[in-house]
């Protein structure tokens, strides 16, 4: 249930983001030391959260969420296992995401008894209760129990493994990094079915193959009728789909990304959307009987 405080003109509403309170005290001081001066102006007394209106203005500003979502996920990302650095990925990924979400893992560390429950803090806490700082050593015992149960819980090895097996460049952060860099090589290896030559070397090719006629008009060998029967094949492969598998493609030759068709059509993950699209890919080279680079 949403805490809920009365305000001063006496209605009753949602305390926002009065749930991340529990886990604010949980933070140790030598990470809060690199979050600016907004954690320090954040009572130690939880009593004075809920009864002082310059505190819960605090706890109810954008920059508390956004306190919360980034030092915790500052704190977690070391021990999901990823085993690359927190700027290799970008907004996209599902370990960026689930590392941001607080909610998942206040769930666990309460049901745990790391944290206090909300409501606790709202009915048994005295005026004079202090929380002090947590030592490094307690978080980082506590998160090496706790992140490995919270990713069980939630099926994020799983959704992990999917996404390590149909990686896309959505994945990566724009800023250079090796992960990126052999994902782009390893990406496009795949894809070359031929070997890159420059356009110079491709004319002077085609003028050996073509009794020295230059490479400047269109080519009277050009297979319409091939061409043709290509177009065909991909409207009878086209009629076979779902719909939604249809709106994929379509959102995706409109230049969407991975990330916004999967806003778009219900899924949870872009790596579903790019698997989705490699099966389809797939399943066309098997009925056309030609290789367009799925494998």
């Amino acid at each position: 249930m949403p805490i809920k405080i009365k305000r001063k003109n006496g209605k009753v509403t949602r305390y926002k983001n009065a749930e991340y309170i529990p886990l604010f005290y949980f933070l140790p001081k030598s990470l809060l030391d690199k979050c600016g001066e907004l954690p320090f102006q954040i009572s130690r007394y939880p009593y004075e959260l809920f009864t002082d209106w310059t505190q819960i203005e605090l706890i109810e500003s954008d920059q508390f969420a956004l306190l919360m979502y980034d030092a915790f996920h500052y704190l977690v990302w070391d021990y999901m296992g990823l085993n690359v650095g927190r700027e290799i990925y970008s907004g996209d990924h599902p370990a960026w995401k689930f590392s941001h979400a607080p909610s998942f893992w206040i769930k666990t560390m309460q049901d745990e008894g790391v944290l206090p429950p909300i409501e606790s803090l709202v009915n048994d806490i005295e005026p004079t209760t202090f929380f002090s700082f947590v030592s490094d050593e307690y978080v980082d015992a506590v998160l090496k129990d706790i992140v490995p149960k919270t990713m069980e819980r939630f099926g994020m090895n799983e959704i992990l493994a999917v996404v390590k097996e149909y990686q896309c460049f959505e994945d990566f952060d724009y800023r250079y990094s090796q992960q990126k860099n052999d994902f782009k090589n390893s990406y496009y290896h795949k894809k070359t079915k031929h070997p890159m030559i420059s356009l110079e070397a491709f004319q002077e090719d085609y003028k050996k193959n073509h009794d020295g006629a230059e490479w400047d008009k269109a080519d009277d060998s050009i297979d319409l009728e091939g061409d043709t029967a290509a177009k065909v094949d991909v409207e009878r492969f086209m009629a076979t789909l779902s719909e939604k598998d249809r709106q994929i493609l379509e959102l995706r030759v409109e230049g969407y990304t991975y990330q916004e068709i999967a806003d778009k059509v219900g899924y949870k993950t872009h790596s579903a959307v790019k698997k989705r699209i490699d099966k389809i890919g797939r399943e066309f080279q098997e009925q056309t009987n030609t290789d367009i680079g799925f494998e």
